[in-house]
């Protein structure tokens, strides 16, 4: 029975956190005209300057088929072209256009709440803080694989490069 309570915890807690965190999203994708899913695409094909539509799956964590529904969305939008492979006519890569990538750069500065509660948690316990990661880190090699934790670590650490240089730029004019 403690098993059944546990399980019942658990899932209810990580269901309600994820709720917050999506919630936080989808207002940053709204302010600038998007859904949730289709923000995610600007922002996965934003690091790898072009991709194709199963890495955004990956990326993504959809169906091929669910990111072709989102692309179309997007391309009618303006935000994005659909350029073919010249050695494989079968792949399409994703490439955002000048106001997408104008409306996914909008959103770098979005607020989420559910950031800022998380940053005040790793400021009072930073150890746990960080046993929580490698928790969730090895959740998700587990479930998601070793590429997709591999691909945010190195999104995260080129965001936040992208992210310092924007700045930077910003004082000096």
């Amino acid at each position: 029975m403690e098993n059944v309570m546990n399980l019942h915890a658990m899932l209810n807690h990580f269901r309600a956190a994820s709720k917050v965190i999506d919630i936080d999203w989808q207002k940053a994708a709204n302010s600038v005209g998007l859904t949730q899913a289709e923000l995610h695409t600007l922002w996965i094909v934003y690091f790898d300057g072009r991709a194709s539509i199963t890495t955004i799956a990956n990326h993504g964590l959809w169906d091929r088929s669910t990111v072709m529904q989102v692309v179309k969305r997007l391309k009618d939008k303006g935000l994005v072209t659909v350029e073919k492979d010249n050695n494989d006519l079968r792949v399409s890569y994703v490439i955002l256009t000048e106001e997408g990538k104008i409306r996914q750069m909008s959103t770098a500065n979005a607020e989420f709440g559910s950031l800022y509660f998380i940053q005040q948690l790793r400021e009072k316990d930073r150890e746990g803080f960080n046993k929580f990661m490698s928790f969730i880190i090895e959740f998700n090699k587990t479930y998601h694989g070793e590429d997709f934790v591999e691909w945010v670590d190195k999104t995260a650490n080129d965001f936040e490069e992208d992210f310092d240089s924007i700045l930077a730029k910003k004082i000096e004019n």
